[in-house]
């Protein structure tokens, strides 16, 4: 550089590269500073931001589940001698916090006692524990508890993971002083094979005396425990509610006008005679009756010619998801942010009863890709990676007079680099930051390095010849390679949601366009302005250098941001996601829309979310409405 363009020229350029090289160790150093453990007051502020995620999380949940309406609902339990209701054990337990185990029927209310406790503690000012509720049906008993509650931990609510702000290793020191209470919850759904090594982990794990929540089925916990190693432990049976509590609660919730619709039910209910009677005897009984006849013109009476207690079941279960879509247009004057769309109930149903068939406890929208045939990614990604080539190849090269050749080499580039990469297994959702090398990763990251060195090399080899393509691809292979490091699994601000998730992994994908823009410019103003795109055969008539280098650097970064917006793009769970939408919806399994279908459905109460997840509000729910599909 100094011999050829003189000292100013070379003395700027090495001050650029040593200033980078000095900004790089001080953004190492920085990221460095705070791997000591959490310190007192570091644990004491990660404890309040947690108390308050999950306040909020599990206040907006009990909204959805009408719990607020839960003292119109007497239900009972009994431990032994002792018996009392749910108000009772939640007071008491927010009390004084101990080892506790909640079994009962299905639908009895054990998961609604779960929420309940743990905003009765949340609410107390101070709290000294955090409960956090965690599907323990998710937990390999072969692994440590603990292991498995840090992890699990960590992935609902990854804010704990900002060092910076908590320290390095927040949740796992949190969960040490014991300032988490474990709520585990649904027992009942772990494999069969499973639940008696789960107790006996969970009683050979946890520490002497430290508090916890379990909720299991009656007859799957007495199975589980059969050689009895649950000690030391209050085990709490739910009972069924009283005939004329359940009366009682119908009959509150409809309003004087309907009354009449309800009477023969009320009843033949307070009477305990019959199969209606028999059924609607636990806390998610009476929500789906109280839900699927709230519209003036349905029938409860109906249920009463029904002659057992499966077919009023399974017609109360039937009836739910159809009632809930079937809502009214949203009201100008309403404060809600995004109410809830206008969804066809037959659709809706119809799309619930895919997901119920095709989905196991947890629909996690980035394993949806699972579902479709894989040459449709493949086809997919071969079609846009052309449609997306194709024209940045043309724009470069009828700069120097050879469009036929440019659309050519878009062509090939865009077709053999997309279906090759639509062959790599997707990413798990993930978001835009620096970090250290993985070893495990490196095989990924030298792949996209490759693929960005032949996609720049070619196209300046072909123009300014094979030298200033190989040092041009090396530049390029670099940057594909850094984006690559620069994007790991998603790291919110708050608790993570599946719409959070959605919102992080495209946003990489933006912030790996907009490097790729970056390194086009830069790469593209230095073969136009420095190296002389003029000497090259440009059809444009520019004598002025800086002129030449921003042509060069406009046309660089449209360059760079498609090609390597494509190539992150084309393995993103975002980009799968699309492809699935699509396939999906052509063959009326789920809505185009399919998240805002799902958030709809979590915000009428047939969903649950639990993190990144998303839940069927019970377990009867999403087996009634797999049998359906």
């Amino acid at each position: 550089m100094w011999l050829r363009y003189g000292a100013a020229v070379a003395t700027t350029l090495l001050t650029i590269v040593s200033g980078a090289a000095a900004l790089v160790d001080v953004v190492m150093t920085w990221r460095s500073r705070n791997r000591e453990p959490s310190t007192d007051e570091q644990l004491a502020e990660a404890a309040q931001a947690l108390a308050r995620e999950v306040r909020t999380q599990w206040e907006a949940e009990a909204g959805r589940r009408l719990l607020q309406d839960a003292g119109e609902l007497t239900v009972r339990w009994r431990t032994g001698a002792d018996s009392g209701d749910l108000r009772e054990i939640v007071t008491s337990y927010a009390d004084e916090p101990r080892r506790l185990v909640v079994v009962g029927e299905p639908g009895s209310g054990k998961t609604g006692l779960c929420l309940l406790l743990t905003l009765e503690i949340l609410r107390r000012p101070d709290p000294p524990t955090v409960p956090v509720i965690l599907q323990v049906s998710s937990w390999d008993p072969t692994e440590n508890l603990y292991a498995w509650l840090i992890r699990s931990i960590t992935e609902q609510y990854p804010f704990l993971g900002d060092e910076v702000r908590y320290g390095r290793d927040a949740v796992r020191d949190l969960v040490r002083r014991q300032r988490i209470l474990p709520v585990l919850d649904a027992l009942d759904e772990m494999a069969e094979h499973r639940r008696a090594g789960a107790l006996a982990a969970i009683t050979r794990d946890a520490r002497p005396g430290e508090p916890f929540v379990l909720t299991c089925r009656t007859a799957e916990f007495e199975g589980a425990n059969a050689a009895g190693v649950v000690r030391d432990t209050q085990v709490v049976r739910l009972l069924p509610v009283d005939s004329e509590a359940a009366a009682d609660y119908l009959h509150e919730a409809a309003s004087d006008v309907g009354l009449d619709r309800w009477e023969a039910l009320l009843v033949r209910l307070a009477a305990d005679d019959g199969p209606v009677a028999e059924v609607l005897r636990t806390p998610l009984m009476l929500f789906l009756a109280r839900t699927a006849y709230a519209h003036p013109d349905s029938d409860p009476g109906e249920l009463l010619a029904l002659p057992d207690a499966r077919q009023v079941e399974e017609r109360l279960l039937d009836l739910f998801p159809r009632q809930v879509f079937a809502t009214r247009p949203p009201s100008p004057l309403s404060d809600v942010p995004r109410p809830a769309r206008q969804w066809d109930p037959a659709d809706a149903e119809r799309w619930l009863a895919f997901l119920a068939k095709h989905s196991e406890r947890e629909i996690a929208w980035w394993r949806m890709r699972n579902l479709v045939p894989l040459r449709w990614f493949v086809s997919r990604s071969i079609a846009v990676g052309a449609v997306t080539c194709t024209p940045l190849g043309w724009l470069l090269f009828a700069l120097f007079g050879n469009p036929w050749l440019g659309v050519l080499v878009g062509f090939v580039v865009g077709v053999c680099s997309s279906a090759a990469l639509s062959l790599v297994p997707a990413d798990p959702p993930r978001r835009f930051v620096p970090r250290l090398l993985r070893r495990r990763e490196l095989g990924r990251e030298l792949a996209f390095g490759l693929i960005g060195a032949i996609v720049g090399g070619v196209a300046v080899g072909l123009l300014y010849g094979a030298g200033y393509g190989i040092a041009i691809g090396l530049v390029f292979g670099l940057a594909f390679g850094l984006v690559r490091r620069f994007t790991e699994p998603t790291e919110a601000g708050e608790a993570a949601t599946p719409i959070g998730m959605l919102r992080s992994d495209r946003l990489a994908v933006c912030y790996a366009a907009g490097l790729g823009a970056v390194v086009g410019a830069v790469v593209g103003a230095v073969m136009g302005g420095v190296v002389g795109a003029d000497t090259r055969g440009l059809v444009i008539d520019i004598d002025n250098p800086f002129l030449l280098g921003l042509l060069g650097g406009v046309v660089g970064a449209g360059i760079g941001a498609g090609g390597l917006g494509l190539v992150v793009q084309a393995t993103s769970a975002w980009g799968r996601f699309i492809t699935t939408r699509v396939w999906l919806a052509q063959r009326g399994a789920a809505p185009l829309r399919l998240m805002a279908f799902l958030e709809d459905a979590h915000r009428l109460g047939v969903l649950r979310q639990l993190g990144p997840y998303y839940q069927f509000r019970h377990a009867l729910l999403q087996d009634r409405l797999a049998v359906r599909w």
